[in-house]
């Protein structure tokens, strides 16, 4: 898989006292990312996040640094699935491996990509690279989308109108009627909760977030912020929480409207399944599967993902 940037265009953007050239590196960045169907953010500082996340209550998921160091997060996008493929079809492990038994190969897929970009990131920037997925350290990622500008974050709270109280409390008795308290508990507060939930303006909910790059050596005065999105209507907000905590599976509240989403912006059938797919065997045939598929169509000359560049 071949990119139009290469690893000697961002290993080009060094620290200059506080002159980086952060809109420089993320272009550069956006462009390095996107062969293997990520995406990454607005740059945003590590002083941002903090507040954002002390302000919810949080004393842990902190970036660690200066509160200057310029921040990205990496998101995957429709695709994503592809890239896991050809990973997996490159490193083969054996059947009754240890690793055939724990891994459906995702975080090590990207794990491969963040290992990439470290070497190509130049040493002056200090960079720390998470997988957020895999951690540790671990971070929130609904303050990382508020900060970064990313998505639009939806609570129960966001619902506006003179009967959005009623809206939550008929959405809280459905919840509390359907949830198991097998598995939820017997706290009523619990069953009723209606838990919020971050929506992309591009991609809906088909995408996840994959890592967080932290340069500590950057630093750049009078940043912009983004600005926090607000893009959905209040009948979209309603239908895209009570989807989301009456039936997550189903990924419809993944859609940015009712009437569907672009087929080019959401999951393929395959990533919709693998994705929700609760089976780690179940998803690791998936990859033995697409892998011999891939095996087969680069044997006639077909051209498949490839994650080494």
């Amino acid at each position: 898989m071949g990119g139009a940037v290469s690893a000697s265009s961002l290993g080009g953007f060094d620290a200059v006292g506080g002159d980086f050239d952060a809109s420089g590196f993320e272009r550069a960045l956006g462009a390095w990312c996107e062969p293997y169907a990520l995406r990454c953010s607005k740059p945003f500082l590590a002083k941002w996040y903090n507040e954002k996340r002390s302000g919810l209550g949080g004393s842990t998921q902190i970036i660690e640094g200066p509160e200057s160091a310029i921040c990205f997060a990496l998101y995957s996008v429709p695709g994503f699935l592809e890239v896991v493929a050809d990973h997996y079809r490159r490193r083969r492990p054996a059947a009754d491996s240890a690793e055939s038994e724990t891994s459906t190969f995702v975080d090590s897929t990207t794990d491969e990509i963040l290992e990439k970009l470290r070497a190509s990131v130049a040493p002056a920037l200090d960079a720390v690279v998470v997988n957020i997925e895999a951690g540790p350290p671990y971070y929130h990622v609904q303050c990382i989308g508020d900060v970064a500008g990313i998505d639009q974050h939806v609570a129960a709270e966001h619902i506006e109108g003179e009967d959005a109280a009623q809206w939550r409390e008929e959405l809280s008795d459905a919840l509390e009627d359907s949830r198991d308290t097998k598995m939820w508990g017997t706290d009523p507060a619990t069953l009723r909760k209606i838990f919020g939930v971050n929506v992309h303006p591009v991609w809906g909910g088909w995408y996840a977030y994959r890592a967080l790059v932290v340069l500590r050596g950057a630093s750049v005065e009078n940043l912009p912020r983004p600005e926090p999105l607000k893009f959905l209507s209040q009948e979209d907000a309603r239908r895209i929480l009570k989807e989301y905590n009456l039936n997550a599976p189903e990924c419809r509240w993944r859609d940015l409207m009712a009437q569907g989403h672009p087929p080019e912006k959401q999951y393929t059938t395959d990533e919709y399944f693998f994705f929700t797919e609760v089976s780690d065997k179940k998803r690791l045939r998936w990859l033995e599967l697409r892998a011999a598929q891939l095996d087969r169509e680069a044997g006639l000359g077909l051209r498949v993902p490839c994650l080494s560049r």
